[in-house]
């Protein structure tokens, strides 16, 4: 089923994807909206968002596409 997103669930994933796991952003997401917010729908916002993750297991930054790293 589709969620729909407010403004301010988008503006939680900017904000907290350089610091969380995307793990993490779906978990507190879930509770502060009262539903269930899976893994899958926010990678899919974050992508959408334009943010990219630094690649590797455990690693929370994200790419600054200004510098390319």
């Amino acid at each position: 089923m589709n969620i729909k997103w407010t403004e301010e669930d988008k503006q939680f994933v900017i904000d907290n994807s350089k610091y969380m796991k995307d793990k993490e952003v779906a978990e507190k997401l879930s509770e502060q909206a009262g539903r269930k917010v899976s893994l899958d729908a926010v990678r899919k916002m974050r992508q959408k968002l334009g943010i990219r993750k630094k690649q590797g297991r455990g690693i929370c930054g994200v790419i600054d596409d200004e510098q390319g790293r």
